[in-house]
């Protein structure tokens, strides 16, 4: 059973069932087995909104037992808590198949994205981190600078015209 720890160091434990998986898509229209598995883990990872709403129903039963709203839940959810609260979902829709090849290549699928995710994540650091960046974004602000003061002169001059 895939489990996560929110802000407030509650444990929420993780697992699909048949009915919160009909639950998911009645309240969310979110079918979480549809075939169209890459879909459903982008769209997981991709709308954090739709992830905690998705994981609150995943987690519901436990929330009703301690009086845990979904607004407290969701407030609860953020930073580096809302990330392992999002791979427990996952890990739980990965380990609701019953056919371990399927669990598998689904596993593989999922490893395969949050690799390609931190490659990016880790490229868009050293981008950021080139001094190219640095006077490109130097240059831009000087470029916007003088606009704004040759607009404001051309205001200015506009003014006086009108004034005359």
């Amino acid at each position: 059973m895939s489990k996560f720890t929110d802000t407030e160091g509650r444990v929420w434990n993780v697992q699909l069932t048949v009915h919160l998986v009909k639950e998911v898509k009645q309240r969310l229209d979110v079918d979480l087995l549809d075939e169209q598995v890459h879909e459903t883990l982008t769209l997981l990872t991709g709308d954090i909104v739709k992830s905690v709403d998705v994981l609150y129903i995943l987690c519901s039963s436990q929330a009703d037992k301690n009086e845990i709203s979904d607004v407290e839940f969701g407030e609860s959810l953020y930073g580096d808590v809302l990330f392992e609260g999002i791979n427990a979902m996952v890990e739980a829709l990965i380990d609701f198949f019953p056919n371990p090849k399927k669990r598998m290549w689904i596993r593989r699928l999922w490893e395969k994205s949050t690799s390609h995710m931190d490659k990016t994540n880790d490229e868009m650091l050293n981008l950021l981190d080139d001094e190219k960046i640095e006077k490109e974004l130097e240059h831009q602000r000087e470029q916007s600078k003088k606009k704004a003061i040759n607009e404001a002169i051309s205001g200015l001059k506009s003014s006086n015209l009108q004034e005359s």
